[in-house]
């Protein structure tokens, strides 16, 4: 019965790097009217997605830290950060719970910060 509880808790954690999660977040950054920073948040998305096509990454792992890096932004708050952060890191934990594979999760990672980075810089060209 406790490995069934710790499955479920695993599955929930890692729903907060989905797609379907992304894109809930994502229209309540249009919402804001801050054309910006949803650019810059879909410019993250867009970039994920085309390296997804071509590097085989864990898009939990990817679209999370996307997530967190803009939600922290945006709220600006200590606490929440670490709370985010404290959620995110129980997202990777739980795909390696989950027996994910470590290398896609790493890359996941990785393509996830690389897709900030070039939402920050996109907008300045």
């Amino acid at each position: 019965m406790k490995g069934v509880w710790l499955k479920e808790v695993a599955r929930d954690l890692v729903a907060l790097g989905s797609v379907p999660f992304f894109v809930l977040v994502l229209v309540r950054v249009w919402m804001l009217n801050n054309p910006v920073y949803f650019l810059q948040f879909v410019t993250s998305g867009v970039v994920f997605g085309l390296m997804f096509l071509w590097i085989r990454q864990d898009v939990y792992a990817g679209l999370g830290l996307i997530v967190l890096v803009f939600t922290s932004l945006y709220y600006g708050d200590f606490l929440y950060v670490v709370f985010g952060s404290v959620a995110y890191c129980l997202l990777v934990v739980s795909l390696f719970y989950l027996e994910k594979d470590w290398r896609k999760i790493l890359f996941g990672v990785v393509v996830g910060g690389i897709s900030i980075a070039i939402s920050f810089i996109y907008p300045n060209l």
